[in-house]
């Protein structure tokens, strides 16, 4: 095998502008989507979606997230074969990447653009069909750009820079997300109707994210840095080692209930911020800054722990004190501090293990590949990274729906009036919203529970032992004969 050079510093930044790129486009959608379609009445927006209910818990909202992941299960596994067995003159991912761009560009624009504006159930179809669209595109540059992890990161000390780097451009992102309420205040004050207010806004931070995914699709030499061999199997042989591979899985399903717990919460930020708190929208946004920033700031620590800690340690440490940061939500608001400090020392204390569990489990999955690809002699990386982008989407879309369950239920009827009934001393309306965080506690606890049985310190060894730190042979003579 032709030895591959390290790819310099200016390419790790090209290709962690992705990261930050389509971090935007998801972050914007998980926060704003719901806050748009089904929005307080404080808000200033007319609701557009029905409260139809189905059993009396799941209303139209979470059917239409369901719906449009039912579609991902089927495509993002197609997706990943398709690069993995790609032979194109630009590499295996980088194509992928330039062709996703302007269906990407498009559906941001009519996400946001609803049928009517008033309630209608022809939103609830409008929305299922340009979510499906929306997640098509966006997988289509996220399940090839994700599997270059691995490939461009040659070490294990690289693929932790580069996977820093990604982190960095993810809350960065993240930032530029959150900054879309106080874009909205803005335009609010010069006189622009609430609804208007919000699509431009939204507009605006998606059109800059799609500006970032341009860098590794035009800016990264695939060919000249990247390790990988297309694959021979089909779409099923292809598919189903990954399926069976144990360790993997227990990866996975700790990763799944993570990011059910994280974007349970991410999607109530707003609502933590104005009814449990009382504060302005824009404080949103202060809140995030300040937990960014000061996350940024541990990212040296996080580095030089993950080259001389287990990474599992870390991992679960982290999950152990977010769970419990996650529980201090139900009280939100009760406390005697002022609700302004409250904000800030929430922020502030989420930035440590956020750091943590945003740049570990990029790089053990990278490991998981790379060990896979030598143990096998098979190059599957993007049917991993598609398949925890699967998972991910799927948390993403539970803990969407969780919190859409919350905030709908009907205090008259159901669940609504049980639960009213076992907390008489909250308010109705911040009910749904405080039990986010018992929902997210649980979860992360439970996600930290299950990364116990994860079996990393032999797969680390091994790789250590096989590892070459210039010019790695990733050669058949590694495979082995199990």
């Amino acid at each position: 095998m032709v030895a591959k050079e390290n790819i310099p510093v200016r390419g790790q930044l090209a290709y962690a502008s992705g990261m930050l790129g389509w971090s935007v486009l998801t972050s914007a959608v998980a926060v704003m989507l719901v806050y748009f379609y089904q929005p307080p009445s404080a808000s200033g927006l007319v609701n557009l979606i029905p409260k139809i209910g189905v059993l009396g818990v799941i209303n139209a909202m979470s059917l239409i997230m369901i719906s449009a992941r039912l579609w991902d299960a089927i495509i993002d596994p197609v997706i990943a074969w398709f690069s993995d067995k790609s032979t194109h003159r630009l590499g295996r991912r980088i194509a992928f990447l330039r062709w996703s761009i302007l269906p990407i560009v498009i559906t941001c624009f009519f996400l946001f653009t609803p049928a009517t504006r008033l309630e209608s159930e022809a939103n609830i179809w409008y929305l299922i069909f340009i979510q499906i669209l929306f997640n098509l595109s966006v997988s289509l540059y996220i399940i090839p750009y994700n599997a270059m992890l691995p490939e461009l990161g040659h070490t294990s000390v690289l693929k932790l820079r580069i996977a820093t780097y990604q982190q960095l451009g993810y809350i960065i992102g993240w930032i530029f997300a959150a900054s879309c309420p106080a874009i909205v205040d803005y335009f609010k004050g010069t006189g622009m109707e609430a609804f208007r207010a919000y699509q431009l806004a939204i507009w605006i931070v998606f059109g800059l994210g799609c500006i970032f995914l341009v860098f590794p699709a035009f800016f990264v030499n695939e060919k000249k840095y990247c390790y990988g061999t297309p694959t021979t199997d089909n779409l099923m042989g292809n598919l189903l080692p990954v399926l069976q591979n144990k360790n993997f899985f227990l990866y996975l399903v700790s990763d799944f209930t993570y990011f059910v717990s994280l974007t349970t919460m991410g999607t109530g930020a707003l609502y933590f911020v104005t009814v449990l708190l009382g504060l302005p929208e824009s404080y949103g946004t202060i809140m995030i800054v300040i937990m960014v920033g000061l996350s940024v700031l541990f990212y040296p620590l996080v580095n030089w722990l993950g080259a001389r800690v287990s990474k599992k340690i870390l991992v679960l440490s982290a999950l152990l004190f977010l769970s419990f940061i996650f529980l201090y939500v139900f009280y939100l608001g009760e406390s005697p501090i002022d609700n302004r400090t409250e904000s800030y020392l929430l922020s502030a204390v989420m930035a440590l293990p956020l750091a943590f569990l945003g740049i570990l489990p990029p790089v053990i999955l990278a490991e998981i590949t790379q060990y896979e690809s030598i143990r096998t002699g098979q190059n599957r990386e993007a049917t991993y990274f598609a398949i925890r982008s699967l998972f991910i989407q799927f948390g993403q879309t539970l803990g969407l729906a969780l919190f859409t369950i919350l905030i709908g239920l009907d205090a008259d009827k159901g669940t609504g009036k049980w639960l009213s009934g076992m907390f008489p001393n909250i308010p109705f309306e911040e009910l749904g919203i405080r039990l986010t965080g018992i929902i997210g506690f649980s979860l992360c606890l439970l996600a930290g529970l299950i990364f116990l049985f994860f079996r990393y310190n032999k797969m680390a060894a091994k790789l250590q032992e096989w590892e070459v730190p210039s010019e790695p042979d990733l050669s058949s003579a590694f495979i082995s004969k199990d």
